[in-house]
C-alpha cells in the first residue's frame, strides 16, 4: 500500500488497512485451510507439529512445501533427518490437532504414542486415522522471514478412510465442510491442473453422437 494512502474505507467500500502482522493475520483468518500434523524423526527424536501452511508446489516433479517457524522444535529435526510427513487430519481428529499445536506438546515416544500410526516408508511418524499422509524426502530449504520453507520431494502417498470429512481451520477455530450445490454440466468450468472441467468435455462428446 502506498505510504500516503490513509487507513479507512475507500470509494469502493474496501476497508484499507496498513500492512501489519495483525492485518495479515486478520485477512488470512478468512481463508479456510485443511489441517495437518507434520512429523519427522523416530523414537526419542520424534517431533510433530500442527500446520496449515502446507502447499502442493508441483506435479512434475512431485513437490510439497511446509512452512515451519524458525524456533519450532520441528525445524531442526527436519533438517537433521532429511524427511517429513504431512498427515492430513480428518474432522474427528481435532483433539490431535490441538495436542500438536500446543507449545507443551510432547516429543519422542509420547508423541509416537499419541500419533498411533507407527512409521512410514521414510521413517516419519504416521497419525492413525488421518485422511491421507504425504511422505517426502527433503529437497530444499528456503528462508521465509521468521519461518523456513521446507520443500520435499514426494516419495509415498498413503490414503486412509476418505469417506470421512476433513478437519478445516477457519476464523480461528475448527470446522467441517458444508454441502454446496454443485453446478450442472452445461457451462460448468473449473480452473484445474488439466485446465478444463471434465464435465464440459463429456457434454461435447454427447453432442457428437
Amino acid at each position: 500500500m502506498p505510504a500516503d494512502e490513509p487507513r479507512g474505507t475507500d470509494e469502493s467500500g474496501w476497508e484499507v488497512l496498513e500492512a501489519s502482522a495483525d492485518a495479515l493475520r486478520g485477512a488470512m483468518r478468512l481463508f479456510p485451510t485443511g489441517v495437518t500434523v507434520v512429523t519427522s524423526g523416530q523414537e526419542e527424536r520424534a517431533e510433530g507439529m500442527t500446520a496449515n501452511a502446507v502447499i502442493s508446489v508441483s506435479l512434475d516433479p512431485l513437490l510439497v512445501l511446509v512452512s515451519v517457524h524458525k524456533e519450532a522444535r520441528l525445524n531442526p529435526r527436519i533438517r537433521e533427518e532429511g524427511y517429513f510427513a504431512a498427515n492430513i487430519l480428518a474432522a474427528d481428529q481435532e483433539g490431535l490437532s490441538r495436542l500438536f499445536a500446543s507449545p507443551e506438546r510432547s516429543s519422542g515416544l509420547p508423541a509416537i504414542h499419541s500419533l498411533g500410526g507407527g512409521y512410514g516408508s521414510t521413517g516419519a511418524p504416521l497419525a492413525a486415522g488421518a485422511l491421507a499422509v504425504i511422505e517426502c524426502q527433503l529437497e530444499e530449504v528456503y528462508p521465509g522471514g521468521d519461518h523456513d520453507l521446507f520443500v520435499g520431494r514426494v516419495v509415498v502417498v498413503r490414503m486412509g478412510d476418505t469417506r470421512k470429512d476433513p478437519l478445516i481451520y477457519h476464523e480461528g477455530g475448527y470446522t467441517t465442510p458444508r454441502p454446496v450445490e454443485r453446478p450442472g454440466e452445461a457451462g460448468a468450468f473449473v480452473d484445474s491442473v488439466r485446465g478444463f472441467d471434465v464435465r464440459l468435455q463429456r457434454l461435447r462428446d454427447r453432442k457428437r453422437r
